[in-house]
């Protein structure tokens, strides 16, 4: 059986790494977002804009 070498961005990954995937930022404010929150598949917001509470049943009256 004849012995193939390894492609060659196979062999660059293996030694320079995989390269970090670009930052994801919220369409809404701008920043980088770990966290979406969607309402009906949009998205309103980030872990960074959108703030978050206690559902109270006061705040709904």
């Amino acid at each position: 059986m004849q012995d193939l070498p390894d492609a060659p961005w196979i062999r660059d990954a293996e030694l320079n790494g995989y390269p970090e995937p670009d930052p994801v930022h919220c369409p809404i404010c701008g920043d980088e977002a770990d966290t979406f929150y969607l309402q009906d598949g949009i998205v309103i917001g980030c872990n960074n804009c959108v703030e978050e509470t206690d559902a109270d049943p006061a705040f709904l009256d």
